[in-house]
């Protein structure tokens, strides 16, 4: 539960921009980018508290899957469908899990960055199927950030995007 917390946060000061918010006058243009400025800085807890979020099951099974699209091993159709929208560049780098998070319809959408290519953010559809509960992706898109969000990402978790060994 304690991931769940540090990795929502993480999504929530991604997405949403709390320690940009000002009381200054209201402006007719929007902020830059949600992403606040510099680099995050986290305690060993709490980076040993995100680093469980590489034990789930659907985030493993994303490494898996990418490698198995690499070796034009067996998946399924509509897997490989998804993924071969974008470049195999990008699944042969190791990914930082920014949110993982609970669908409403079921599954979890997990986003990510691939550390060797970080100039997109990706959100990840995955659902558990059938009674065996196989996990499968249903979803693969680009989040919704902006040029000016990735190179703030890039600054801000640099930490997370250099670490070679949590990353999957």
């Amino acid at each position: 539960m304690r991931t769940r917390t540090l990795i929502v946060v993480l999504a929530m000061m991604t997405h949403l921009g709390f320690a940009q918010q000002t009381n200054g006058p209201a402006t007719s243009n929007p902020p830059a980018s949600p992403i606040p400025d510099g680099e995050a800085h986290f305690t060993p807890e709490q980076l040993n508290e995100y680093y469980l979020v590489y034990t789930n099951s659907d985030v493993r099974y994303l490494r898996e899957l990418f490698d198995a699209y690499l070796r034009n091993e067996t998946g399924t159709k509509d897997e490989f469908n998804l993924l071969k929208k974008w470049s195999s560049d990008y699944y042969r780098s190791k990914f930082v899990v920014f949110s993982r998070d609970e669908s409403t319809f079921g599954g979890t959408f997990i986003t990510i960055i691939f550390q060797d290519r970080p100039d997109k953010v990706f959100v990840a559809w995955v659902y558990p199927e059938g009674s065996a509960r196989k996990l499968t992706l249903r979803g693969w898109d680009l989040g919704k950030f902006t040029d000016e969000d990735i190179k703030r990402i890039r600054v801000r978790y640099r930490e997370l995007l250099e670490d070679k060994k949590h990353a999957m």
